[in-house]
């Protein structure tokens, strides 16, 4: 399998709508319990939308990265 930047710029740009997604499911979710969704905790006590932050965070840092590289 070949990877080239522009295949890794089309993924990572894939990968920010899948995690836009889930992050508008919490949103969701978070709005049926009537609380904001940063206050939102899964059942082990962890912050569910830190996850999700981190990687939309990685992701467009990957963007950064290949850009300046051209």
């Amino acid at each position: 399998m070949i990877i080239n930047p522009d295949i890794l710029r089309r993924d990572t740009i894939q990968l920010i709508k899948q995690i836009d997604a889930q992050i508008n499911e919490v949103k969701e979710e978070a709005q049926q319990i009537g609380i904001p969704p940063e206050k939102l905790r899964d059942s082990s006590g962890n912050w569910v939308m830190s996850p999700l932050l981190l990687a939309k965070t990685m992701a467009y840092s990957t963007l950064v990265t290949l850009q300046a590289k051209k």
